[in-house]
């Protein structure tokens, strides 16, 4: 027997509840800024309807978030970031209302909207900009699809965007799910000149072997890594393996969710090419993002040699204590002290 239409829609909705609940605890960009769970979870019926309005509307909008250079210290990029704020002024937080986006089937058009409007945005710049600058745009997994290529070279076309400066951002989980159909489709996307990051590396279970098989050309390390590393040995050696790793594989590499000096300088010490997060610069309107991005080192507070936290840094550490088990001048404790750390770290 079917099931009454009065029980499934409540039914219906007590699984919308607990889905938004879930996806608000549990999500890790989920911040204080961006509402409570509550909050979500008591408005979240209407959501779906909401964010449809919204989308027809043109309510949304895109912030950018700059990049910058370890080397230099130079902005060299942008991610673009959909934001939403309701009618009632609360903001809700883009892991949010994405997940809603993509069980509504919004999230073709909600991908396609973004994409245009951050190409029509940084297309502006680039008739003004010293040099080229590459602007990061998110792709859902739900995107990875014959139309998505249409709706990339109807969106360079419209706006007049370089092909070469747009970086097409997947996460690691979404590319490894279906291997074969992604190297497909992003095979195909990259005739079109654009450009592949994989998002989130570090989350995910890719192996060397489905890496190397993905034409990919930027490895984006998720903020997790960032902020284990300045914790633990262990943190460090997998950050420096990382980055070895996309040297390796001729990926670039750049480190996503770096809060504090500790974190960039040992990302700078362990070689890491490129980064972004608050301490460099908070996702902003698109008419100060030129701005910081001409300010070296974005908006930090202090300069790059400032110690912060720790005296000295666990590469640092580890470098030292190796060179030290080579001296031939130490005494035979410290030898002996030296070659066990040694054996340890190995």
């Amino acid at each position: 027997m079917d099931e009454p239409v009065g029980l499934r829609a409540e039914r219906r909705r007590e699984e919308h509840w607990i889905d938004t609940l879930r996806v608000a605890e549990n999500d890790l960009d989920f911040s204080p800024e961006c509402g409570n769970a509550q909050q979500l979870v008591d408005s979240s019926l209407g959501f779906e309807l909401e964010l449809a309005e919204a989308l027809r509307l043109r309510m949304l909008r895109v912030d950018f978030q700059p990049q910058f250079d370890l080397g230099s210290g130079l902005g060299c990029g942008v991610e673009a970031l959909a934001r939403w704020v309701r009618s009632t002024g609360e903001v809700i937080a883009p892991s949010v209302f994405i997940r809603i986006a993509e069980r509504a089937d919004l999230i073709h058009t909600l991908g396609a909207w973004v994409l245009h409007s951050a190409c029509t945005t940084a297309s502006a710049w680039c008739s003004r900009a010293a040099q080229p600058t590459t602007l990061s745009v998110n792709v859902s997994a739900l995107q990875i699809d014959e139309a998505f290529f249409g709706v990339i070279e109807r969106t360079l076309e419209q706006t007049g965007f370089p092909a070469k400066q747009l970086e097409l951002e997947i996460t690691e989980s979404a590319l490894i799910a279906n291997l074969p159909l992604s190297i497909e489709h992003l095979k195909a996307w990259k005739q079109l000149g654009v450009r592949i990051a994989m998002d989130d590396f570090g989350t995910g279970h890719s192996s060397l072997s489905s890496l190397s098989r993905l034409p990919v050309d930027r490895l984006k390390l998720d903020r997790s890594l960032v902020h284990r590393m300045t914790l633990d040995r262990k943190g460090a050696a997998i950050m420096r393996l990382v980055v070895s790793l996309g040297a390796e594989l001729d990926m670039e590499v750049i480190a996503e969710g770096v809060e504090t000096e500790e974190q960039l300088q040992m990302l700078t010490d362990l070689g890491c090419p490129r980064a972004q997060g608050y301490l460099l610069g908070r996702p902003m309107a698109a008419e100060l993002v030129q701005a910081a991005l001409a300010k070296t080192w974005g908006n930090r507070a202090m300069p790059l040699h400032a110690r912060v936290g720790c005296a000295v840094r666990e590469s640092q550490r580890i470098d030292r204590s190796a060179a030290s088990s080579k001296r031939s001048t130490m005494n035979s404790y410290e030898a002996t002290h030296a070659t066990i750390g040694h054996l340890r770290r190995s």
